[in-house]
């Protein structure tokens, strides 16, 4: 049973919040009125909801149980929550297989339902996040019945629940050479490409309520490299619906740079969007952050700089109606895999001085990048809320 500190779970309520997940936004609460980001108080979820959007960003166990500020900060702003790392298969990995510890992500599967929020799901397969005994199955047969076996108990431990489950997370790598351009790693040097279909039909079976997501990255700026990505995404969307693969969204995670370098292009983007679109799939924004790696160290011109990447990419991404959720990969400075260091060493600075990549700073104060998610949500055509 999942259990917070919070009010005790109740069936009914699950039920009713079960429902609400049927439809994108069902089950929100939507409590603040739309307000001024220098007041503080502007609630982002309430800009997204009137154009048909859901606005949401990561939370952890460890957040949730040890820094109440932040999490009303959260329920102020978010109505829709992913675990940042609780629910990567490594992370609740204890090195034995089958013996997952769920406690972490059961702590923020339990904040959702109790808040009413969205909740969706990263993720089932990631070839990063894969535990280490994994690697030393013998037998194609063995590393086939871990991934069932995987999703089946991941996905079902939440079934009804889930908005959307990002399946696999990054399965596209062009530099690996593959005419496919499928990335050659962990599940691919094994099952071979079917282990695509073998994921999402297994992920469809076990969770049929639940949107099921194809998450990559680098498809944003207009270099060869991430065209040549756009491609490929192309058409591995495009082989798994000719196959009858279940995907029903596309996600974009955009970690954006404020250094203008890779360029990016409105119309480029635009147009790989519709795209995308007209495959008859939604889109997703899925971990939204703008890192300042190269930008100067005073913080009023790097927020200036941040602010206008997100009003940039925002502003074009929000002009496909197939956009319905935006997610940023945080909230707050306080938590931010940056600021972290967590990883991808090429977005860290080197003078000492903390990131500022997300809409409220370390104090939870609001940043001009909030004026800028709070005017692109504004000025975005409504759509059908899905």
């Amino acid at each position: 049973m999942i259990r917070t500190g919070r009010r005790r779970n109740d069936p009914g309520r699950r039920r009713v919040l079960t429902a609400g997940l049927a439809a994108l936004g069902g089950g929100i609460s939507l409590m603040m009125p739309p307000r001024s980001c220098a007041a503080q108080a502007v609630a982002l979820r309430r800009l997204a909801a009137e154009r048909g959007l859901v606005y949401g960003t990561t939370i952890s166990a460890a957040q949730i149980n040890n820094d109440q500020v932040f999490v009303d900060l959260v329920l102020q702003q978010a109505g829709l929550v992913v675990a940042e790392n609780d629910m990567k298969w490594q992370d609740m990995d204890r090195g034995e297989q089958g013996k997952d510890d769920y406690g972490p992500a059961d702590t923020v599967a339990a904040f959702a339902l109790e808040n009413d929020l969205v909740l969706r799901g990263h993720n089932l397969l990631w070839y990063y996040r894969t535990p280490n005994w994994f690697f030393d199955l013998a037998t194609r047969q063995d590393q086939e019945r871990a991934v069932v076996e995987h999703i089946q108990r991941l996905a079902g431990r939440y079934r009804g629940m889930i908005h959307s489950w990002d399946v696999v997370n990054e399965p596209i790598e062009p530099k690996d050479g593959r005419p496919d351009g499928l990335r050659t790693a962990v599940f691919l040097e094994t099952l071979g490409p079917e282990y695509l279909d073998l994921a999402y039909r297994v992920a469809r079976e076990t969770d049929p309520s639940a949107r099921l997501v194809v998450n990559e990255y680098d498809v944003e700026l207009d270099t060869p490299d991430q065209e040549t990505r756009r491609t490929a995404l192309l058409s591995l969307l495009e082989r798994m619906q000719r196959s009858g693969t279940p995907v029903d969204a596309v996600g974009i995670q955009a970690h954006l740079s404020c250094s203008g370098s890779p360029p990016f292009s409105p119309s480029r983007l635009r147009r790989f969007l519709a795209d995308l679109a007209g495959l008859g799939l939604t889109i997703q924004i899925t971990e939204l952050d703008v890192t300042d790696e190269n930008a100067p160290a005073d913080p009023v011109m790097r927020d200036h700089l941040v602010a206008d990447t997100y009003s940039r990419f925002l502003d074009a991404a929000l002009d496909e109606a197939a956009v319905k959720v935006v997610v940023t990969w945080g909230l707050s400075d306080r938590h931010s895999w940056i600021v972290r260091r967590e990883t991808n060493e090429s977005k860290w600075r080197s003078d000492g001085v903390l990131p500022r990549p997300l809409p409220f700073d370390a104090d939870l104060k609001p940043k001009p990048a909030c004026e800028a998610i709070a005017n692109a949500l504004v000025h975005a055509p409504s759509r059908a809320a899905r």
